[in-house]
């Protein structure tokens, strides 16, 4: 029969969605795999297997985390749950702050970060900053107090008006008393703006006080109705035309949803009543919103006033300001950007969900309004403009309705990963690396469901982990780390074997990991398990299983492709490094050889290891896996096929 050899060297496509079983024609077909379960996709190429997740807390409800990084040595864990916000510096709590934010709201929120502050978002509640004070445990919350709000006109406008001065006063920041002719000021006002014309000058002040209906108190910020020939005295009666407009964020009409800093200014994105308008505060004065007369430094105010509905979704400052919004993309152009030249331009068309998007490899990354593709926004020099491509467009099956998403950014030789925890609790992990042209999607999936997850210093990454145990339904915060194979885990390092601190496991089944070997399966009680000898190190956590299945294989023979055909695997030949307890096709690679001791810990191999395979099949399908708590790389792959 025919012989040949099929190499498989990277997995650096990772898990291919099932409808590409038969794309034999693209090159990821022979660089991916069918199943790539609780693995990452390495950058030089090959799967691993995903490291484990460390138990740090219990929590009482449902979270949402962020990130806060006061500076290159001190980051914090910020956890949103029901009514408070729980601070965490190196998995321990340090302070909790009492909100307003409910548990439905969570999800809703937006925020952006800066030296000591994050500024918190949602449309039913004032903006917020919450501010780290001079030590770790020292953290307020309070609503911020603007210098000035921008002011809208949500009503009618006044023609033909009539309003009287009650003093020459025309100077900016200096106030006047107007008395109109006409029933126009409400006390929603206060805080607006009065923009008037009359005796051929146009004056706008902000309204900073409400007497009555026909009252009100007007600060000048701009020259106020003093006409060329001679100035207003006081108790003139002037005619004209005017506009009230009450604050545009208020509990009438809404608050911002979404904020960033940009070019020194603080932005927000959409509210309630203003779902399409960004705003740009004072240059290097944050909390002003002033409304003057468009100089260079003054607050900005735009509205993407397009054919179609677009509500701003997300902010990100890239290499421009970047507007995600429900019916597209846009790029805020101009540099430096100013109220004179500032100018939004719709790049893309497919609409963005209400995820966070993060930047990765000059692109960024967001859930496009389906909840069905991550797509990247990056520019092109080419088109000098930005485009949106499908980034999961060959592992489609693994995104779910994506519910949170975060950024690990990979240092020297590691990965870049994109985080995407699903709806149903698994989650989707993408490494990228453009310009090697990696691009690869794998699953984890853990005994519960995953719910949240965000990334501190780059990282270290936590999750919100709901998991049933012992019966009773219950959350968990947890941390990732490589050094540990199971989940919701614990180590002690301690010359005995007795390992403690385990009552969030109480009652259920456990792996057990003790100084590099696997011992028996233990179920804790009273937060404690005994094991058969002292050790030094010892692993208790949940497990977790590992597969990698391969594509159908196929290679073109004297005679065709054999896609088709019956076939079968002669050989298996893995290249595998620092690996232990690895099967192919359930049956076991052996760790020990004739002679080792077998009272001593087995040490990872690195190097080939073959298996021979028997049996015709039209797919011949191979799947690699790991059952026990233990190390494995998987670099490369070869197979001896007939047909």
């Amino acid at each position: 029969m025919p012989r040949a050899i099929k190499l498989q060297t990277t997995f650096n496509s990772g898990e291919l969605d099932p409808r590409l079983a038969a794309r034999v024609d693209v090159k990821q077909y022979y660089q991916g795999a069918a199943t790539a379960k609780n693995v990452l996709s390495t950058p030089q190429g090959g799967v691993s297997r995903r490291p484990g997740m460390v138990y740090l807390d219990t929590l009482s409800s449902e979270t949402r985390l962020a990130s806060f990084s006061f500076n290159t040595e001190q980051t914090y864990l910020i956890a949103f749950s029901n009514n408070q916000i729980e601070i965490y510096k190196d998995g321990v709590s340090q302070a909790t702050v009492t909100t307003t934010y409910t548990t439905a709201q969570l999800f809703e929120l937006g925020w952006t970060q800066s030296a000591d502050t994050m500024i918190i978002c949602h449309e039913s509640h004032p903006p917020a900053k919450l501010v780290r004070g001079s030590t770790h445990t020292n953290w307020t919350l309070s609503d911020i107090t603007f210098k000035d709000l921008p002011g809208f006109d949500f009503d009618d406008d006044y023609s033909t008006l009539t309003f009287e001065l009650g003093a020459n006063r025309h100077k900016m920041h200096e106030s006047i008393t107007l008395t109109a002719s006409a029933a126009i000021f409400e006390a929603k006002h206060v805080g607006g703006i009065f923009d008037a014309w009359a005796a051929g000058e146009r004056g706008v002040g902000r309204i900073t006080a409400v007497a009555s209906s026909t009252s009100a108190t007007i600060k000048v910020l701009d020259t106020w109705l003093e006409d060329a020939a001679s100035s207003p005295t006081e108790g003139n009666v002037l005619a004209g035309d005017a506009m009230v407009a009450e604050p545009v964020w208020s509990t009438v009409r809404g608050w911002p949803k979404h904020a960033t800093f940009y070019q020194a200014r603080l932005w927000f994105g959409g509210s309630t009543k203003r779902p399409q308008t960004v705003w740009g505060s004072v240059t290097n004065d944050f909390y002003s919103f002033n409304q003057g007369s468009g100089l260079d430094d003054e607050s900005i105010a735009i509205t993407l006033d397009t054919d179609q509905v677009n509500a701003i979704t997300a902010l990100y400052a890239g290499r421009h300001l970047q507007i995600f919004t429900t019916g597209g993309e846009f790029m805020v152009d101009g540099s430096p950007v100013t109220p004179e030249k500032i100018a939004v331009k719709r790049q893309t068309q497919y609409g963005s969900s209400n995820l966070r998007p993060v930047s990765i490899d000059g692109a960024t990354l967001f859930l496009d309004k389906t909840k069905e593709a991550v797509r990247e926004f990056v520019f092109s020099y080419t088109e000098d403009s930005y485009t949106s491509t499908n980034a999961s467009l060959l592992a489609s099956h693994l995104i779910n309705a994506p519910v949170d998403m975060a950024l690990y950014r990979g240092t020297g030789d590691t990965a870049n990963y994109i985080l995407l925890v699903n709806a149903d609790g698994t989650m989707a992990v993408f490494n990228m690396l453009r310009h090697q042209e990696v691009s690869a999607w794998t699953q984890w999936v853990t005994a519960g469901t995953i719910e949240a997850v965000t990334v501190i210093d780059a990282d270290e990454v936590y999750f919100v982990v709901s998991r049933t145990i012992n019966g009773v339904a219950t959350r968990f915060l947890e941390k990732v780390s490589t050094s540990e194979y199971t989940d919701c885990s614990v180590t002690i390092t301690a010359n005995s074997s007795t390992v403690t601190g385990l009552a969030h496991l109480n009652g259920e089944v456990c792996r057990v990991k003790a100084d590099g070997s696997v011992l028996d399966n233990a179920t804790p009680a009273s937060g404690s398990i005994t094991i058969d000898r002292t050790a030094v190190n010892v692993e208790v956590g949940l497990d977790y299983d590992v597969v990698v299945k391969t594509m159908p294989l196929n290679m073109d023979f004297q005679n065709g492709p054999i896609l088709m055909r019956k076939k079968r695997i002669v050989r298996a030949i893995l290249n595998l490094h620092g690996s232990l307890g690895v099967y192919v096709d359930d049956e076991l690679l052996p760790d020990r050889l004739l002679g080792d001791a077998l009272d001593a810990v087995i040490t990872p191999y690195t190097g080939i290891k073959e298996i021979s395979k028997m049996g015709w099949t039209e797919l011949a399908q191979i799947t690699i896996s790991q059952k026990d708590p233990l190390p494995m790389l998987l670099m490369g792959l070869s197979l001896e096929v007939e047909a």
